[in-house]
């Protein structure tokens, strides 16, 4: 082949490849650095105000006895009676987070039917529940959308308490409002950003009632000790 000819073809090749490596150069992003990261999503956030309704069912062992300082049979009767009953109600509650701590507060009032009935000699009794309240503080752990928390504070009920003679058909009625404590365990979760669902189980504790009554059944006095635990499963919005 002629020199001059090979140097030319030489020269070509070498024109071609620089060619490439700059066209390939031109398509790398500039000093090799990658095209930044999209940003990671918002972890939910916890605090705000909420509106909820809960439904459950709560069962329990409580003792009643009835004591008369004239003597009566009924005096020194006692019954240990069930108090299962479904459950159901509204709550409002406000969180704040910090971190991974979730700090709030709680209330609620539920409608229930917690009644039972007790013959003794001379006397047939009753005691019922038809509502119940709670003010509570909650500790959260968040996770996310997941929470865990412990929950305790305050409860509130009425008893009504009706006493019948079946011989001489006289009956009294009477009720008594009593405080008490609650404290349980639950479970939260944001299945969007406003609707939160929730489980929870829940022990409240009515300490002692006592009651005397009067007019036909002076002298006759009921104590009652009163205790339950719930499951309750709920769904709220969070402004």
């Amino acid at each position: 082949m002629h020199p001059k000819a090979s140097m030319t073809g030489l020269a070509f090749l070498c024109g071609a490849l620089c060619g490439i490596g700059t066209a390939a150069a031109a398509d790398m992003p500039a000093h090799g650095l990658l095209p930044p990261a999209p940003p990671l999503p918002a972890l939910y956030s916890w605090t705000g105000a909420y509106l909820g309704v809960q439904a459950g069912y709560s069962w329990g062992q409580e003792r009643t006895r009835f004591s008369d300082t004239f003597g009566r049979a009924v005096s020194g009767a006692r019954f240990r009676h069930g108090a299962d009953t479904a459950l159901g109600g509204a709550q409002a509650g406000f969180n704040y987070q910090v971190g991974s701590i979730v700090l709030g507060v709680e209330g609620d009032v539920e409608a229930l039917d917690a009644s039972e009935t007790m013959v003794a000699p001379g006397i047939s009794a009753r005691v019922r529940r038809d509502w119940q309240a709670s003010l509570r503080g909650r500790v959260g752990f968040a996770m996310d959308r997941f929470m865990i928390y412990a929950t305790g504070g305050a409860a509130f009920t009425d008893f009504d308490y009706r006493v019948l003679d079946p011989a001489t058909g006289l009956a009294a009625n009477t009720s008594r409002s009593k405080t008490g404590w609650a404290a349980g365990l639950g479970v939260n979760f944001a299945y969007t950003d406003n609707l939160i669902l929730g489980a929870e189980y829940r022990y409240t504790d009515f300490g002692k009632v006592g009651h005397a009554f009067g007019g036909p059944f002076q002298g006759l006095s009921v104590h009652h000790e009163a205790d339950t635990h719930a499951l309750r499963a709920s769904v709220a919005y969070k402004f």
